[in-house]
């Protein structure tokens, strides 16, 4: 089993590149951005690599913020997909992360507007020696929702806004960093037979809980993971977890009076590609559920699962990874956090099961 243990930080890596973005009303428009995060220096075969958020911050011209007031947008807020470029082992991975927030900000009465953007990327875990080297991908993708001053839609309503890293000669410096990963090989988990799909699995995990301490808990992983795709081609699986925790855990959060819970966590997905492994943490939020008068209480991560791209033809073949981890703020029915506070669950897939979702087959 891989160690959650992170590998020791790097400062903050700050990469300044131009967009072409393709704006209603305006058409393409130069975008000037600053990309910023933390990623290890240095990793261990088989130990968890740990990134810091993902952070853009974008500068749109006096020309599209023209075009904004000229539809009465008072403000702008949305989500966002990233493609971060992944090279190890010899191989080549586009991983869109989804998820970004794209901070509400007001639209200025004149000249140029910031835009904030940031969300938590994946962790990763390989079990071979060598360089692991990140880079900003070439696309960028935004939906901006714009609103009036009384928050009613503007007639622009949602944009959706592609940018690509606009082609330079030399070309633009898109690279981040590379981890110089050390150690031994490890063996990698073994992938199974994929099912049939959609995807409607079931799988057992021991997790360990305040106060009840380490009790098994039942998952089911649904979603769709298509069978096919072409090199240099997005490709986007879905997966949803649900899991159900049992009376004796619902019983502590009875006890503590908590009348809700939520919280976020990371779901590992095993990846097998050519002859090479990489486990990628997927984060997702845990949404509020209420915690009922008795009995179990069935909660839902929901992973921000990247899209796909490889540079080579080959398969993919993907797994429910060895490790499932949340972290969890039960409140009280007038909001206020309970004696519990904020507490992590680290999970763990019990052995003897098969935890293969699917393969996609690139030509």
């Amino acid at each position: 089993m891989a160690s959650a243990q992170a590998a020791t930080p790097l400062g903050e890596v700050t990469k300044n590149l131009t967009y072409r973005c393709a704006f209603p009303l305006v058409g393409q428009q130069d975008v000037n951005a600053t990309v910023n995060i933390t990623i290890p220096d240095t990793g261990t075969t088989g130990t968890r690599i740990v990134n810091g958020d993902l952070k853009i911050t974008a500068t749109l011209s006096a020309n599209i913020v023209n075009a904004l007031r000229a539809f009465q947008t008072a403000t702008t807020e949305g989500t966002a997909v990233a493609d971060v470029d992944a090279a190890y082992d010899s191989k080549n991975m586009t991983l869109g992360i989804p998820g970004l927030k794209i901070a509400k900000q007001t639209v200025p009465p004149s000249g140029t507007m910031p835009v904030d953007i940031s969300g938590p990327v994946p962790s990763l875990i390989v079990y071979k020696a060598g360089g692991v080297s990140l880079a900003a991908g070439a696309v960028f993708t935004a939906k901006v929702d714009t609103r009036k001053a009384d928050g009613t839609p503007t007639a622009l309503g949602v944009l959706n806004v592609p940018c690509t890293v606009k082609a330079t000669t030399p070309p633009q410096d898109r690279s981040l960093a590379t981890i110089a990963v050390s150690g031994s090989d490890v063996t990698p988990p073994a992938p199974g037979t994929p099912p049939t799909q959609p995807i409607d699995k079931s799988l057992t995990y021991n997790c360990v809980f305040p106060e009840t301490g380490a009790v098994d808990v039942a998952g089911r992983i649904t979603g769709t993971i298509p069978a096919t795709g072409t090199v240099n081609n997005r490709v986007q699986p879905t997966l949803s977890v649900t899991a159900t925790l049992p009376t004796s855990v619902v019983d502590v959060l009875r006890n503590n009076s908590a009348a809700t819970v939520s919280g976020k966590g990371v779901a590992d997905a095993d990846n097998a590609y050519n002859g090479t492994s990489i486990t990628v943490g997927i984060p997702g939020p845990v949404p509020s559920v209420d915690v009922p008068a008795s009995g179990e209480l069935t909660a839902t991560l929901a992973p921000a699962v990247p899209s796909v791209t490889v540079g080579a033809p080959g398969t993919v073949t993907i797994s429910a990874g060895q490790q499932l981890n949340g972290t969890f703020t039960p409140l009280k029915a007038d909001g206020t956090p309970t004696a519990l506070g904020t507490f992590d669950v680290p999970c763990t897939l019990n052995a003897g099961q098969d935890p293969t979702l699917g393969a996609i087959a690139f030509s």
